[in-house]
C-alpha cells in the first residue's frame, strides 16, 4: 500500500525516537557481560542479579 508523506514522516520521527533507546540497552547489556566477566577472570564474587541469585 502508498503511504502518505504524513504517514512516512510519523514513521522516520517514531524510528529516529525508538532506535537510540534500543542503542542503549544493547550497550547496557554489554557492558554488563564485559562486567561480569572480568570480575570472573579477576576471582572476584559475582553480584547477586535482580532476582537475587548468583549465577
Amino acid at each position: 500500500m502508498h503511504q502518505s508523506r504524513k504517514e512516512q514522516g510519523v514513521e522516520r520521527m517514531a524510528s529516529a525516537l525508538i532506535n537510540p533507546d534500543l542503542r542503549e540497552a544493547r550497550i547496557t547489556a554489554e557492558l554488563t557481560t564485559d562486567m561480569e566477566a572480568a570480575e570472573e577472570w579477576e576471582g572476584r564474587p559475582q553480584h547477586a542479579g535482580r532476582s537475587g541469585n548468583r549465577m
